[in-house]
């Protein structure tokens, strides 16, 4: 079955004479791809009827868009439980546990998020794709930002190209807590870093690439991909340090890579830095995400609580720190 999703939009003012075409793409920043599939099945309406891409439009008019999503078998459902932190016919934000792969990968088919997602779509007769718009590693828990359909997967892809465009001095809030004005995605996650890190706050800037001697690791090296990391300390212990961190791209493993290479790994990254005897995975968590919606632009703002094994990680180092 196809799922069937439905755009509508009163022209503006602004819009009177413009081409159906112009609103759905300037406007409303409705793919050529997704304008394609609506006019493959009639889905493209002004006022009800059906509508030209070339035909003018009036201040007040109705557009509809409709298309249905091309169903996808491509990941296997799979009674998986996952905490949902928000959802709505766009979007689904989940808080995606340690040591769970967000989608299947070459080897491993079951056990993912995907695989969870999609069970609890078919539940509902949905038979939509999975459809991420940021990847966690394994053992990162956190915040994973999900699109429900190809308009909020553009949309939402769209922004997350734009954040990491570099076209800001600042990625989200500055110090006063304003947002810039151009930043439409927001990603902060909490670390747990070794040592005591001595500045308060500050920027990561040096390039990463693949390890050539490591098919999994990243380093730091000039010939690497540019890539911006902020930092904030929220609270320091005898020998460890709670950071608050922004990315401003999105480099793989580029938190861990970036905290190593400060002298901070993060605690229990035996990749970048070493075990820990306390927890079992890197101490890491995407913690807070905001980004406009995709239909209504509303600011949207999520925050993922910390799983056990990391609160019970920093409650023990506290108490050694007294």
């Amino acid at each position: 079955m196809n799922d069937e999703c439905t755009l509508m939009w009163r022209v503006e003012a602004r819009d009177h004479g413009r081409q159906v075409r112009e609103v759905l793409q300037g406007r409303l920043h409705v793919s050529r791809r997704l304008v394609r599939l609506a006019i493959t099945q009639n889905g493209i309406r002004r006022n009800g009827r059906p509508a030209y891409l070339s035909e003018r439009v009036s201040a007040g008019d109705i557009l509809e868009i409709r298309w249905g999503e091309t169903p996808s078998d491509d990941v296997l459902p799979e009674p998986i439980p996952f905490e949902t932190l928000y959802e709505d016919e766009d979007v689904l934000v989940v808080n995606k546990p340690p040591g769970m792969l967000v989608h299947p990968t070459k080897g491993v088919y079951t056990g993912t998020l995907a695989n969870g997602v999609v069970y609890a779509w078919r539940l509902t007769g949905s038979h939509r794709p999975f459809r991420p718009l940021n990847r966690l590693d394994r053992d990162t828990s956190g915040l994973v930002l999900i699109a429900k359909n190809q308009f909020a997967h553009h949309r939402l892809s769209r922004d997350l190209r734009f954040a990491e465009g570099g076209r800001s001095p600042v990625f989200g809030a500055d110090e006063a807590g304003r947002w810039d004005g151009m930043r439409r995605v927001h990603r902060e996650y909490a670390a747990l870093v070794q040592g005591r890190v001595v500045a308060d706050r500050g920027w990561i800037d040096l390039p990463i690439e693949r390890d050539p001697n490591h098919g999994n690791r990243r380093q730091v090296a000039p010939t690497g991909r540019r890539a911006r990391t902020r930092f904030e300390v929220v609270e320091r212990v005898e020998n460890a340090t709670h950071l608050k961190v922004r990315l401003q791209t999105g480099r793989t493993h580029q938190i861990r890579v970036h905290l190593a290479e400060l002298g901070h790994p993060v605690i229990g990254d035996t990749l970048y830095g070493e075990p820990s005897p306390w927890i079992e995975r890197q101490a890491l968590h995407a913690e807070r995400l905001v980004f406009d919606h995709p239909r209504t632009g509303e600011r949207i703002q999520v925050t993922a609580p910390w799983f056990p094994d990391m609160v019970e990680l920093w409650q023990r180092l506290k108490e050694l720190g007294r």
